[in-house]
């Protein structure tokens, strides 16, 4: 069932990149992987690309400011199923909030299967 204006909650596949891309201890990882339980989705764009909106609602999360931070809270390279770097996936946020799983290829690869979070590359 979809929420409010067509969000809905996380595909497994959008749950498990957030887990991945999230990994780790350091810096505000932390923080911003304590939303996941909370994110909603919307698809952000149009292409067919796994790209996604991610939405917070204020208050339902610890949110992580800090002056000057990178929008880009954690990135991947995304590989073919031989291994070959094909493109990026990055988890941005605003306010504290991530806000949206941007994937990019350099080809058109159409949807990528297997589901992405089997795409991403080591760290």
């Amino acid at each position: 069932m979809s929420g409010p204006a067509g969000w809905q909650p996380l595909s497994e596949d959008v749950r498990r990149t957030l887990e991945i891309l999230l990994a780790g201890e350091t810096g505000e990882l932390p923080v911003y992987r304590a939303q996941i339980p909370y994110a909603r989705m919307k698809a952000g764009c149009t292409c067919g690309c796994p790209s996604q909106y991610l939405r917070v609602e204020p208050g339902e999360a610890a949110a992580r400011v800090e002056a000057g931070a990178s929008p880009v809270v954690a990135s991947r390279c995304v590989e073919s199923p031989e291994g070959a770097y094909v493109g990026e996936a990055m988890l941005f946020a605003d306010g504290g909030l991530i806000v949206s799983l941007e994937v990019c290829h350099w080809e058109d690869l159409g949807p990528l299967v297997p589901p992405l979070w089997q795409r991403l590359g080591p760290v």
